[in-house]
Parts: structure tokens; sequence; C-alpha cells
């Protein structure tokens, strides 16, 4: 196992190559599973590998629980929800799984939106997710889509504070080459 450090502010950030995580809880449901559930699961672990914030529990009966890096998480029903013609949200109704905080607790219907740079990418989003068989299908999907959409929140945090160093840098330059005290007249 391959242990990453990750430059972030969230306390799960180290990525430890692995967002599939199997709990101690399924491994009654694994032993007596198929060979082909057994497949599916590696593929999805390697369909996961590199999603750096959430990550997908499977658990007990082999259920899938999208996990965050906040007190969000989420179990089925995973569904889409086909957003408004020109709204570049997709909503995806959910059961919340998370910290029990500001009126949602576990077991409570939940709606997460997921925020596109267009309206025709949350619908191809939509339609993708639809078409989709089983709820451990879309959890993997969902769960590179929250990852894809935190990791350019992340960078863009990064690339601002970068930007405010160099102009807090500049501006010191600026005042060490050229700074003078005030030329007041009496």
């Amino acid at each position: 196992m391959q242990i990453n450090n990750i430059q972030c502010h969230y306390p799960k950030s180290t990525s430890f190559g692995m967002a599939l995580k199997i709990t101690p809880k399924a491994e009654k449901a694994l032993e007596e599973a198929s060979m082909e559930t057994i497949e599916k699961l590696q593929k999805v672990g390697e369909a996961l590998k590199d999603t750096k914030y959430y990550h997908l529990e499977i658990g007990e009966n082999l259920t899938p629980r999208i996990d965050s890096p906040y007190a969000n998480s989420y179990v089925p029903p995973f569904k889409p929800i086909k957003p408004a013609k020109y709204d570049e949200f997709l909503p995806i109704e959910t059961t919340w799984d998370g910290t029990n905080i500001s009126g949602v607790s576990k077991g409570n219907k939940y709606h997460v939106s997921i925020q596109f740079n267009t309206a025709e990418q949350a619908q191809k989003a939509y339609d993708k997710l639809n078409n989709m068989h089983s709820d451990l299908d879309r959890a993997v999907e969902i769960t590179k889509l929250l990852d894809e959409k935190e990791v350019k929140k992340i960078e863009k945090q990064n690339a601002d504070n970068e930007l405010k160093a160099k102009i807090k840098a500049a501006a010191l330059d600026l005042i060490n080459k050229f700074g003078t005290p005030s030329h007041e007249k009496f």
C-alpha cells in the first residue's frame, strides 16, 4: 500500500491509494458472494484508486456508502433527478448516513447536488447515471463526480492563496523599493 501526502486542510487528506474501503461488516457477504461480484468490486477499486477526498465503503450486505471529508455520508438509493433545461446542477436523491447536523439525521432522505460548468454536462451526467442498473454502479460514478468537484474546489483555493501571496510579496517589494514617509506640509 502506497501512502501519498496531499497538502490541504482536511484531516482525512492522506490517500492510501484506495478509495474503495471494505468494512469488516462486509466479510460474511463477501464470503458468500459470487465470483462475478468479487471481480466487480475489484474493478470498482481500480476505478476509484485516484480519488482523493471521497471514498466508497462497502459494508453489511455489500451496501455501498459514499463518504466525504466532511460530515456527509450517503447510502442508497442513488437516484439522479433530471436537471432543468438550463440548470448546471444535478441533484441526486439519496439517504443521509453522516453525522446528525442541522436537523438532518441518519436515515433521512437527502438531496446532494453536483454543479457542472454547463447545463449540457449536467444533462450528460444525469443520462449516464439514469442508465446505470445498480446502486453500486451509480455510487462509483457519484463518488468520482463528487471527488472531482472537491479537487477543483481545492485547486481553486490553492490558486487563490498563491495569488494572494504573490500580491502581498509584490506589495512588500514596492514598499521596500519606493516606500518613504508621507510628505506633510505645515
